[in-house]
């Protein structure tokens, strides 16, 4: 959570890209991606190369946004994520680890490995969100958690830390919702005033009170995956 002041629009995503077994995961579409890859993209990019990259993303549960052939915020959140997936360093570049590992990628192993089939698992150290459905991961998403930092607010004195153990989703706000610590886009409350919601800041680095960040442009996607009673597993 953080205090702003204005906000824009937020469109929902397309749910049929991350929900859908695309043919760009099967053995011959990764063939195919390593052979054409370019040597290096990065940030501000655009053209056929960097819509490759993003229709390659969103066939591994990852969510590049438009897949428009421009990189930009968007698409560098989903490369973070699979970067620290793959245990690279993120960065807002494709160079020939990223490209090696996107032609042959990790699949991340379950936090809670007996854990519900639709479940939500919050990988503190990674600062990844996994979301499963009927037991597949079907989105994987950069987040930013709480920064472990002293903070005052309402007379008394917390530290910023995202509560670790198992939950479920209580309620749900329907967009913009205020607390006491800011505001929230459509939060997923899953223990307190602790919520995964969308934040138009998303860094590399653990930076809220508490709360789990997601990018804006995959809150809505995160909403609709998680309905009230979800289980939520934050580890770390």
């Amino acid at each position: 959570m953080r205090k702003v002041v204005a906000f824009a629009a937020v469109s929902a995503p397309i749910l049929v890209s991350t929900l859908a077994a695309p043919a760009l995961a099967s053995p011959a579409a990764r063939a195919s991606f390593q052979r054409n890859a370019p040597l290096a993209l990065t940030f501000g990019d655009h053209g056929s190369a960097v819509k490759k990259l993003q229709e390659r993303l969103a066939a591994l549960h990852y969510d590049p946004g438009a897949i428009d052939g421009i990189w930009g915020n968007n698409t560098s959140m989903a490369v973070w994520a699979f970067q620290k997936a793959n245990r690279i360093t993120p960065a807002s570049r494709a160079g020939s680890k990223t490209q090696a590992a996107l032609a042959n990628p990790r699949t991340p192993a379950p936090l809670v490995p007996k854990g519900a089939k639709n479940r939500a698992e919050v990988d503190i150290k990674h600062q990844l969100l996994y979301v499963y459905r009927s037991g597949r991961i079907v989105l994987i998403s950069h987040v930013s958690t709480g920064s472990e930092k002293r903070y005052f607010s309402q007379g008394y004195w917390s530290v910023a830390h995202t509560p670790r153990g198992s939950f479920s989703v209580y309620r749900k706000a329907p967009g913009w919702e205020t607390a006491p610590l800011g505001v929230l886009y459509k939060a997923n409350y899953f223990l307190g005033g602790y919520a995964i919601h969308g934040e138009p800041e998303v860094p590399l680095h653990p930076a809220s009170h508490g709360c789990v960040r997601v990018p804006m442009h995959t809150s809505n996607l995160v909403a609709a995956l998680l309905p009230i009673g979800t289980r939520v597993y934050v580890r770390g």
